[in-house]
This record gives structure tokens, sequence and C-alpha cells, in this order.
């Protein structure tokens, strides 16, 4: 199996790609940011000076920090150095290659494969991974890649 993905820049694509490969720091940072902004919220409600200074304000930090976080990656890799990527996914691995990158994992190295419903996360020991965007595969390819892929055992819904 040899099954090529040429993609170009997309801001929004990118963003989604940045959340995805950041979702389970993300869902943390979000739960510690809530926490912190509702302690606040009732502590000003209370009227306790607490409330606002130690609590509140970290809190929305917290929340919006993320968010910023991933419209910054997503304009640095859309922005000055949009490349395309060309993915290649074949029976020993996947691949990634764009002008000033090149990256890939074997089969065999791969974790897992999350599939968040937009991209499959391709997760390497815990620590690499590689998010390609296969909703942009033709459907015949999707299937096959998708066959292969549970087959392996790999494949596994977020």
């Amino acid at each position: 199996m040899l099954i090529t993905l040429t993609v170009q820049p997309d801001r929004g694509r990118t963003r989604r790609s940045v959340r995805a490969r950041m979702r389970g720091s993300l869902r943390s940072w979000n739960l510690v940011g809530g926490g912190l902004s509702v302690a606040g919220l009732g502590a000003l409600v209370l009227g306790l000076p607490i409330g606002a200074g130690v609590l509140l304000t970290p809190g929305v930090i917290i929340l919006v920090g993320p968010w910023l976080l991933t419209q910054a990656a997503a304009k640095a890799r859309t922005g000055v150095f949009a490349e395309t990527a060309t993915y290649e996914i074949t029976d020993e691995g996947v691949r990634v290659f764009t002008p000033s990158l090149r990256a890939g994992y074997s089969w065999s190295a791969v974790e897992r494969v999350e599939d968040n419903g937009e991209f499959w996360i391709v997760i390497v020991g815990g620590a690499g991974m590689l998010v390609v965007p296969f909703t942009l595969l033709p459907e015949p390819e999707e299937r096959k890649v998708r066959d292969f892929l549970s087959e392996q055992g790999l494949l596994v819904p977020v």
C-alpha cells in the first residue's frame, strides 16, 4: 500500500491540528483555569477581597492562555513558514515531508492512532506524535488505511 496525500497550508486546519495534538494538556489547563475562575467569582460574590486578585485573574489567564497558544502556533505554522506537506502512508509506516521537515514512524513503533473525527493522531511511545488530516483523503483510500489500522489494532476512537 502506498497512499500519498498533499496538503496545502490552512490556518484553521493547523489550529485544529495543534489543538488535537495538545488535547490532553489543554483539558487539564481548562479544568484548572475553570476551577480557579469559579472560586474567584464565588469569593468576589461573597465580598472576599482575595477573590479577584488571587483566584479570578490567574484562572482567566489559564483559560485564555492555551487558546492564545494554539492561535500563535497556527499563525507561525501557516504564516511566514507556510509549507505544503506531503503525507505518505505505507504498509511499513507513515511519513510527512515539507521543504523544511521530514518526520515519520514505522507502524511497529506506533503505540496507537487516535481518531478525533478530523485527524488521525499517530502516537509513538507517548512522546512522539504526528497528526494526519485523513478527511482530505479520497473515500476509498481512507477506508483502505482505516481497515489497515484496525487490523493492526492501532486505531482508537477519541
